[in-house]
């Protein structure tokens, strides 16, 4: 063999072998990364990867929540246990549910929830596709559109649960402590002050201490307290086959509680 020829040889068998070797730690990466599965590669017979172990958690028998105290404690006890330990079914999302539910839905809980980017309720409860009816303003601030909203979901029977869901570090909340505090700020957006004077009420005198965690859990108990008094909620409240519940997100724990 020609010198040319050896050395165009060697090179092309290093370059193989450095491509190999490259994909190998490509490969090696995704699948730490529970990639690989989606991407339809293999490592050999090596532990079931995320995406696959989530499937097959999917795949046991789950039936909606039939009662409030069921809807409850799917939110609060399973759903955010399961954000709260990174250990997320990311339940309902695939073919066999997206399917039926062009036909129907049948949602067991409402949401009345802030717009905050970080609090999205089908991740922080862990719920999916045909769970939950969600309406989102600043603050949960009631108007009649959401008033509307609820009182459609109320007249569902399936629907057995209604969460009023405030959070901490709420930037509604603080804007209408600005504005309660200095009431004669020049061009405030008349807007945004619809959204401040729903929740002023709310928020305690100045100087009081924790103030605004106090005007956080208060605005959320002057919401629920309001939905409860709506023509479409009280009656089945009453007859118990609804709820209207308080709770209160925290960014710092990814815990959701109930706000008595």
């Amino acid at each position: 063999m020609k010198e040319t020829e050896k050395k165009e040889s060697t090179g092309s068998q290093a370059s193989a072998n450095s491509l190999a070797s490259s994909r190998r730690g490509l490969l090696r990466g995704l699948a730490a990364g529970g990639l690989v599965a989606g991407a339809g590669l293999s490592l050999g017979a090596g532990p079931a990867t995320a995406a696959s172990r989530r499937i097959a958690r999917q795949s046991a028998s789950w039936t909606p929540p039939n009662s409030p105290s069921q809807a409850e404690q799917e939110l609060f006890v399973h759903g955010n246990d399961r954000w709260k330990m990174q250990a997320q079914l990311h339940p309902r999302e695939y073919a066999d549910t997206r399917t039926p539910l062009v036909a129907a839905q049948h949602p067991w809980a409402m949401i009345v929830s802030c717009i905050d980017s970080r609090v999205p309720p089908e991740l922080i409860f862990d719920q999916g596709l045909g769970d939950l009816f969600v309406s989102r303003t600043a603050g949960q601030v009631l108007d009649g559109a959401v008033l509307g909203s609820t009182a459609y979901a109320a007249t569902k029977s399936y629907v057995k649960l209604i969460v009023v869901l405030g959070h901490q570090g709420c930037g509604a909340v603080q804007s209408a402590i600005e504005r309660k505090d200095n009431p004669g700020t020049p061009n405030f957006p008349p807007r945004l002050e619809f959204l401040t004077d729903r929740i002023k009420d709310a928020i305690p005198p100045a100087g009081t201490p924790n103030r605004e965690n106090l005007a956080i859990n208060e605005n959320i108990r002057r919401i629920r307290n309001q939905l409860l008094q709506e023509p479409q909620i009280s009656p089945r409240v009453a007859a118990g086959t609804l709820n209207v519940i308080g709770a209160r997100y925290e960014l710092d724990t990814w815990i959701a509680h109930k706000i008595n």
